[in-house]
């Protein structure tokens, strides 16, 4: 086994972490025996250390994993180091470690300011890890495990023990004194240390709409300005020694401009807190130096692999973070740019041999961009599911900009500690590229799948169009590139009509403690889909916006009607997010409240709606209210088929012996106010005798929904029961005959998915394809 099998078989082997159960997550270590056996008998060395580094990464990945599972809950005293500000503005977040070494995601409610690198006295309420599951969007937990996080906190009282002593937190807090009168201090803070704590959201979305928002994360473009302002900079001292005829063998050094480069891409790590990204850009940048160094020659792909096994052997669980992915992807599609698609070529097809420099240059920057831009697309679909058309115009505008002006100019001001106000200057800067970036941001298209799929499918035949003219292909060339085309542009196509379509879908989206419904249908091609309830919106932003919205333009669904059931924010919050995006949807509402200004049509019992294949009668309440409240809730008797389901939104008691009659025997029954003891009343379930309910409640929420009295009337009567808090995005698809439930944990969903933090009883709840 050589250097190249070995760094290949190394990463393959820990690939499964991204989709390994937590039951089986000691198939990494049957990987690592079997490796192991295969060394012993051909006495290879390489593969018996190929067996222990596998046995060691995967013991890392299990350990975390049984420390989150066994993670302790209640409330403790402890000591902890806030090593890293999340959030500054309408709420308060931060990471933080015990004395023990155990990392803590903190939401900090106390009125005792928040100070980076600052140690407390604390009172923590403690809790596993959890997080919102839907299909298809953020994965919290994921990114909690991602950034080796155990357990979460909320902090209700704390005592500043020691201020910030380390030099970098002083730096930071005498920067921010520097630029307190800045208009754009928050963007110079996340350049200077990437610290993205004070940047507002709208701030962070302009750069992501325009896909620039590589530019204010410290990554690889930033730790190797830092190494090329280095070296020049030594290179220029070089110049000098040798011109002044001073210290010859310091100017005449080849690898002394090197080690420089090297030492400021250090130096600007350490005022990033050597965050993940620029450990894994300075990893790469020794491997390169290294190689150089022991006069040793591999091609870039070589390199890439190696650095990619290196960085994993540092961190396994770097495969569970986006960043990584992306920034490896983004070096893998330069490689693959500049080694079948080179710039030399284009200056030969462009008969530009002989252009000025300035027109070389400037040929260079564009075939760079144009690189980004195709190969980079399909990757950019998969994490960010949308595109701007202008991406490749702003990049070509702001890159030049950060890469040689403002970003230079921020070094400038932290190695002369503002000298001649250079904070000042870098903030005209910073809001000249705002200027520019702003307008360009509001171009940013969310896509569904098939219009992903169609948008990958156009770069994929650029690229080919691209490689035929610059090598100068024959017609079968082009022929082949053509049908292979079509064939990826029609395969989600090809998939669809393989599969049986149900006639309805409804949809039990994880909104926490909240709740949010959708009955999905297709019409004339298009899927449509009824809501019943939103969630809840905060002050930044709603959970509609963080998990509906997503889900919705990634499945291309359009919104016909919206039932509010009542008008608390936690059923009603996200009314105006969805109205916004969906101007033309109906609203139907059971109060006088009015949303965005809208007129309403009422729900009132005896009245009738039909969407598609979908039924859906009022069966309470007889008045419309001023403003709805619990008892006022808006009650559906739905019928798809032969199926039959019934919303209560959060009716009581009193109300449910009102309407229980009407209804007769059901299939699902939606369980009122998240399970609270005031709804789902023995006699509703008497009269109603449903063979599923579904609770909506968030983990770990204060009123310890759902009550023990309801989950044991529901036990008494032989109702399986889901719960958004255990299952996460619950849908029941509706076939003619039958039904099939599908919830986003199951029995073998993730390990970093899981139910965290309660002994796992038997998995029958953790219902996935059930058909009926």
């Amino acid at each position: 086994m050589n250097l190249d099998r070995f760094c290949l078989l190394f990463v393959l082997s820990l690939l499964p972490i991204l989709w390994l159960p937590h039951a089986f997550l000691s198939v990494g270590m049957g990987i690592a025996w079997l490796f192991f056996l295969v060394g012993l008998v051909k006495r290879a060395g390489l593969t018996l250390l190929l067996a222990l580094l596998i046995a060691v990464s995967y013991g890392q990945v299990m350990n975390i994993a049984y420390k989150a599972e066994h993670f302790p809950t209640g409330k403790r005293v402890e000591l902890i180091h806030i090593l890293q500000i999340l959030k500054q503005q309408d709420y308060q977040t931060a990471i933080a470690e015990l004395a023990d070494g155990t990392r803590l995601f903190l939401a900090w409610q106390t009125e005792t300011p928040l100070q980076f690198d600052a140690r407390y006295q604390a009172t923590l309420h403690l809790r596993p890890i959890s997080g919102r599951l839907n299909h298809g969007n953020f994965n919290r937990q994921k990114w909690y495990f991602a950034q080796h996080i155990h357990g979460l906190g909320t902090v209700k009282q704390a005592q500043l023990l020691s201020p910030p002593t380390s030099l970098r937190a002083n730096w930071l807090y005498r920067v921010q004194q520097q630029t307190a009168d800045l208009p754009n201090q928050a963007l110079l803070l996340a350049l200077a240390f990437g610290e993205r704590a004070w940047l507002s959201i709208k701030a962070w979305q302009g750069f992501q709409h325009t896909s620039t928002a590589h530019l204010i994360a410290i990554s690889g473009l930033h730790i190797g300005l830092a190494f090329g302002f280095g070296f020049w900079l030594a290179k220029a001292l070089q110049w000098g020694l040798l011109r002044w005829g001073r210290l010859h063998r310091a100017g005449q050094s080849l690898s002394w401009s090197k080690w420089c480069g090297l030492c400021f891409a250090f130096g600007y790590s350490f005022l990033a807190g050597f965050a993940i990204p620029t450990l894994r850009t300075l990893v790469a940048i020794c491997a390169v130096l290294g190689c150089q160094q022991l006069r040793r020659y591999y091609t870039p792909w070589q390199l890439w692999w190696r650095v990619v096994a290196l960085l994993l052997l540092f961190d396994p669980l770097a495969l569970l973070s986006e960043s990584f992915w992306l920034s490896v992807l983004a070096v893998a599609a330069l490689i693959f740019w500049y080694q079948y698609f080179p710039l030399n070529r284009c200056y030969d097809r462009l008969f530009c041999k002989k252009c000025p420099k300035s027109a070389r240059l400037s040929i260079a920057l564009l075939h760079l961009q144009l690189g980004i831009l195709l190969v980079f697309t399909p990757v950019q679909l998969w994490f960010f599911e949308g595109i701007s058309p202008i991406a490749f115009f702003a990049n070509v505008l702001i890159v030049p900009l950060y890469s040689f002006v403002l970003v230079p100019t921020i070094l400038f001001s932290l190695v002369s500690d503002n000298l001649l106000a250079s904070w000042t200057l870098a903030d005209w800067i910073a809001q000249f590229s705002l200027w520019l970036i702003t307008p360009l941001s509001e171009s940013w298209l969310p896509l569904s799948q098939a219009l992903q799929l169609g948008v990958a499918s156009f770069s994929l035949l650029g690229l080919a169009g691209i490689y035929g003219w610059l090598w100068q292909k024959s017609r079968g060339y082009w022929l082949v590139s053509g049908m292979l085309f079509g064939l990826v542009n029609r395969g989600g196509v090809i998939v669809d009509l393989g599969r049986t379509q149900p006639i309805a879908e409804w949809l039990h989206f994880d909104v926490g403690q909240g709740l949010a419904m959708a009955l999905v249908y297709q019409a004339s091609g298009q899927k449509r889909a009824v809501f019943y309830d939103t969630g809840a919106s905060w002050s930044a932003r709603s959970v509609a916006e963080q998990e509906i919205l997503p889900y919705l333009r990634r499945e291309g669904i359009e919104v016909e009607a919206i039932f509010v059931s009542h008008d608390d924010n936690d059923h009603a919050g996200g009314v105006s997010a969805l109205l916004k995006a969906y101007p033309q949807a109906r609203l139907i509402l059971s109060g006088r409240n009015r949303y965005t200004g809208r007129m309403a049509e009422p729900c009132l019992a005896g009245r009738k709606w039909q969407f598609g294949a979908i039924s859906i009668q009022a069966v309470y309440p007889e008045h419309l209210a001023v403003r709805a409240a619990n008892r006022d809730s808006c009650v559906l008797k739905v019928e798809i088929g032969q199926h039959r389901l019934v919303f209560t939104g959060d009716s009581e008691i009193a109300q449910e012996r009102h309407y229980a009659a009407q209804i007769g025997r059901v299939d699902f029954l939606q369980i009122g106010h998240h399970g609270s003891r005031t709804s789902t009343s023995q006699t509703l379930l008497a009269q109603l005798q449903p063979q599923y309910a579904l609770i909506s409640a968030g983990r770990w929420n204060p009123w310890h929904h759902p009550h023990p009295s309801v989950t044991a009337r529901l036990q008494a009567h032989s109702i399986q029961v889901f719960n958004t808090a255990q299952h996460g995005m619950i849908r029941v698809s509706f076939f003619p005959t039958r039904y099939q439930i599908e919830t986003a944990r199951h029995l073998y969903h993730p390990w970093y998915s899981a139910y965290l933090g309660e002994t796992r009883k038997n998995h029958s709840h953790f219902a996935h394809n059930r058909l009926e």
